[in-house]
């Protein structure tokens, strides 16, 4: 009997046979020997059902309506045996032949990890490598409350069982931001590590994280966090709340403009970002630059420009204590 551990990964997919293929491919051609791949599938009727079919006992599926990506992604984790678990979404790749053998090998010389995560590369809708190696850096849970960034993609991510049955599932109010949310739980609960091994490759196409809502959901991630009782230091403090809220509205703004390229739907969650912390006012300027350049800020009404550049000028002009954070 080996101690390797079996590694379960969930493909949740609804209407995505163009890409399942080569997702499937990529977890099927592993060089690791004891990996579950489980395809949930909510209902497709292009053409998934019949291609699953074709993979015989190589793979578990189901295919029925179900309640979004959250709880299919949940589902799949019910169904499998592993110890240590992943999703893939159904348009992203594993590297071929030893991502999961890499993976499992540092998660068995460091026990105390529960999260393991590392480089990806992304591609184009037809599958071409289109960037080089993005390494997304160590993880730090104060830096991902405060700047509301989780530095972690997704699809390089492992987790023990154990974690998530200690922290909960996905939470299913969450369609976009899920894996978000779930990080801070971890985060606060357990040990997440990055490792530079490249892991996997992300389809760059339309999907759930280019939906405008998406900037919603990075306020209420940042809203629900703030709402556990007896949060230790930094996060109980109030000037610490006010700049972590502050910076998801300026995050949900850049997946508004993103997603919608609306002004007016943008331009309220760049004034909600001044207004909860207006000593936050030279980063939310910064990067609204930096993010938008000609792109947004070429739209804004001139005499916003203005006051923009001269609130920017203002700001950085001021020595750095007076950000009280």
């Amino acid at each position: 009997m080996s101690d390797l551990p079996l590694v379960s990964v969930v493909i949740p997919c609804l209407n995505r046979a163009h890409y399942l293929v080569p997702t499937l491919e990529s977890v099927l051609q592993q060089d690791y020997p004891y990996i579950e791949c489980i395809v949930v599938d909510g209902g497709s009727t292009d053409g998934t059902v019949e291609l699953l079919r074709q993979y015989g006992d190589r793979i578990k599926w189901v295919s029925e309506p179900d309640k979004g990506h959250t709880d299919a992604i949940n589902k799949g984790w019910w169904m499998s045996r592993g110890e240590i678990l992943s999703w893939l979404n159904a348009d992203d790749l594993y590297v071929v032949p030893d991502a999961i053998s890499k993976v499992v090998a540092y998660m068995q010389k460091n026990s105390q990890v529960d999260v393991v995560y590392g480089d990806h590369r992304w591609i184009s809708e037809e599958g071409e490598i289109i960037s080089d190696v993005i390494k997304p850096g160590e993880w730090n849970l104060v830096s991902a409350v405060k700047y509301c960034h989780y530095t972690i993609p997704q699809a390089t991510a492992f987790m023990r069982r154990s974690i998530l049955e200690k922290v909960g599932w996905l939470d299913i109010e969450f369609g976009n931001g899920k894996d978000h949310e779930l990080w801070l739980r971890i985060g606060m609960a357990g040990t997440i590590k990055y490792e530079p091994i490249h892991i996997a490759y992300e389809r760059d196409c339309i999907g759930l994280s280019q939906r405008s809502d998406m900037g919603e959901s990075k306020v209420r991630v940042t809203e629900k966090f703030f709402r556990q009782p007896n949060l230790p230091a930094p996060f109980d403090s109030p000037q610490f709340k006010r700049r972590a809220l502050s910076n998801s509205f300026l995050v949900g703004s850049r997946y508004i403009w993103r997603g919608t390229k609306q002004i007016r739907l943008t331009l309220p969650y760049v004034i909600h970002a001044f207004m909860i912390d207006p000593l936050n006012g030279a980063h939310i300027i910064r990067e609204l630059i930096r993010w938008n350049g000609s792109d947004l800020f070429s739209l804004l009404p001139l005499g916003w420009q203005k006051k923009i550049k001269g609130t920017f000028h203002y700001f950085g002009s001021k020595p750095r204590s007076t950000e009280r954070i």
